[in-house]
């Protein structure tokens, strides 16, 4: 019915304005169906539907140049191309292929101003839309005009941070309000970051974000009144000067049926354009793993040759790959002699390092190629680049151009107090996690992180790429359980892992014996990830993940009222012959391995308030 409504509509304007016929696009299942038209005053407008319900009413598209509007008094709408994409993709670090499968359209937008391109893609759960200029030369871009008009009834989870660091480095509390309060809800104005989650009326998710963010400034978005979201910068109105033709980054949609469908649905990596062969001939060189890190338990003996060696030792002892020497160590005597002798000695423990540098120090091209070329000399494996704070465009060109050089230089990257990801990772494979999230760290500033947040995170911040939250945090975990602290780094998706934790204090804890078998096991790539459906976002996570053929089974509790699951074994779709779990009671585990299974009867899973669980499903 509605979607008569809108041809009859698309009628009218063609009447009124005598305009370019409304364009009607597909996705190759048509259950997104996307329509691209004209309005009265020849603007150029879209509009959005899932399952035949309007998810983004009448929204602008185009963008504003020095040279320029793009997007007012259109005179046509041309399409140049269209056709069927079926592939498939490989992931740099998971065997399993990801299927890439849309319906493209390529659309001539004509204008006084000028003709841009406009793109599109429509899958079986996304919409996305980018723009491309004809002009070669470099344009100065003050504004885009893209908005999405958010229909009535939808709630929307976004991060808040009562400081102008919230979009600095994406580090708020991730929680929930109605979309009509997101422009006032905030103590920092009407402004929010990437991405938003909304939960539909009519059931179901829609995910707003954008990807394959390069030669461009980082979108956020600015609510208004009329749930409307529009396009916002960083820049204001100075904008900014693109180096190369115009091409902006995708503008994604995106939707799920249930949770399980939004965290396995993969359009934002395939939005991103592989790894250039010339900069990636080899990828060997690139090896995900755990990091043991002294900054977060640091002491009177922080950034001693001595204590950094400890964390080496017991790095080795936890079968970790890696060791972060954080801020500080280039206050050593002699820093670069001492850190090739740290890197030898961790080399003889089968560890390698990764080193940390202030960002403001590499802005130099000079400066960046002298620091790189000394942590190669130096035998370290990866460089933690921090205190970007922003996502302005000349900070984006840096990501860009880091990522680059380290990957001519073999060195893996961790961007830390920057934005979230836009799927960068996919492009460069040597970027194994970024920060762009409040991460654990918070917990030793007086602002520890509450179970409501970690258990948002696998639906909101995730969604867009690994992070750099640094989980496990035992001796500090503020109100959550340890077993809720255990889960997290089961839970959390992070190509390098960096144990916030001190080594020793999970050595030499009692109580944390029994999880210790368990670290030293703990995967970072997964082969496969199910999100069952008692899972609620910021209530409850209920996941499965499968390494080979181990399952590992978590529960995160998000509510501070203790739960008792009941996990029917046909959810967990799988015959397993042992079972090994981990339920804590407060600061301790209760151990329990079984062989005798009966799978007429439920798992049982006893969650304490703010609590987590971890079971191993052995075949």
């Amino acid at each position: 019915m509605w979607l008569n409504k809108w041809l009859m509509a698309g009628l009218v304007l063609l009447t009124l304005a005598g305009c370019a016929t409304p364009q009607r696009l597909d996705s190759p299942d048509g259950e997104v169906q996307a329509e691209i038209y004209l309005d009265q005053d020849n603007s150029l407008k879209y509009r959005l539907s899932y399952h035949q319900k309007p998810t983004v009413l009448e929204s602008s598209m185009g963008f504003v140049t020095a040279e320029g509007n793009y997007g007012r008094q259109v005179r046509s709408i041309k399409l140049l191309d269209s056709n069927k994409v079926n592939d498939v993709r490989q992931n740099s670090f998971n065997p399993k292929s990801v299927k890439d499968v849309y319906q493209y359209y390529r659309f001539e937008i004509s204008q006084d101003a000028g003709d841009f391109i406009l793109e599109a893609r429509l899958y079986n759960r996304g919409f996305a839309f980018r723009y491309l200029g004809h002009n070669s030369s470099p344009e100065h871009l003050t504004s885009e005009l893209t908005s999405w008009q958010i229909p009535r009834d939808v709630d929307v989870w976004f991060f808040e941070r009562d400081s102008d660091w919230k979009l600095k480095s994406y580090a708020g509390i991730w929680t929930k309000t109605a979309i009509d309060s997101l422009h006032s809800v905030s103590s920092q104005g009407p402004i929010q970051g990437k991405p938003l989650v909304m939960a539909l009326p009519q059931g179901g998710y829609m995910l707003l974000t954008e990807a394959a963010l390069a030669d461009y400034s980082g979108m956020r978005f600015r609510a208004d009144k009329n749930r409307q979201l529009s396009v916002d910068f960083t820049e204001g109105e100075q904008g900014f000067i693109l180096n190369k033709q115009f091409r902006s980054p995708w503008r994604l949609v995106q939707f799920a049926d249930d949770l399980d469908q939004l965290v396995n649905t993969h359009i934002i990596q395939n939005l991103n354009p592989l790894p250039v062969h010339d900069l990636f001939p080899t990828t060997d060189w690139i090896k995900p793993g755990r990091a043991v890190w002294s900054w977060w338990s640091r002491d009177d003996s922080y950034m001693s040759l001595a204590n950094e060696k400890r964390f080496i030792d017991q790095a080795a002892e936890l079968k970790f790959e890696y060791a972060l020497i954080d801020d500080g160590w280039e206050k050593w005597h002699n820093p670069w002699r001492q850190l090739t002798e740290l890197v030898n000695y961790a080399a003889s423990k089968g560890i390698k390092l990764w080193v940390w540098k202030d960002s403001k120090y590499l802005l130099h091209p000079a400066q960046m190629t002298r620091f790189l070329d000394r942590v190669k000399q130096a035998g370290a494996v990866g460089i933690k680049v921090d205190f970007m704070n922003s996502e302005a465009k000349q900070l984006i060109d840096f990501d860009i151009e880091l990522l680059q050089q380290a990957a001519r230089r073999e060195l893996m990257v961790n961007f830390h107090g920057c934005q979230t990801s836009s799927g960068e990772y996919v492009s460069y494979p040597n970027e194994l996690t970024r920060e762009g999230i409040r991460g654990i760290e918070l917990n030793i500033m007086g602002q520890p992180i509450p179970a409501s947040h970690n258990a948002a995170l696998p639906f909101t911040r995730m969604l867009t790429g690994p992070a750099d939250y640094t989980p496990l945090a035992f001796s500090k975990p503020g109100d959550t359980s340890w077993g809720h602290q255990l889960a997290t780094a089961f839970i959390f998706d992070s190509y390098l892992l960096s144990m916030a934790e001190d080594p020793g204090f999970i050595l030499e804890q009692p109580g944390l014996h029994s999880i210790v078998p368990l670290l030293q096991e703990l995967p970072v790539v997964w082969d496969e990830t199910r999100i069952l459906p008692q899972s609620e976002i910021g209530k409850l996570v209920v996941m499965m993940r499968r390494k080979g053929d181990v399952w590992y089974l978590m529960a995160l509790n998000g509510e501070a009222q203790s739960k008792q699951l009941d996990i029917n074994w046909q959810q967990l779709d799988g015959q397993f012959s042992q079972i090994d779990s981990w339920q804590d009671q407060g600061q301790r585990f209760i151990r329990h391995q079984t062989t005798s299974i009966d799978q007429s009867k439920n798992l049982s899973i006893n969650l304490l308030a703010n609590g987590g669980a971890v079971f191993k499903l052995s075949q």
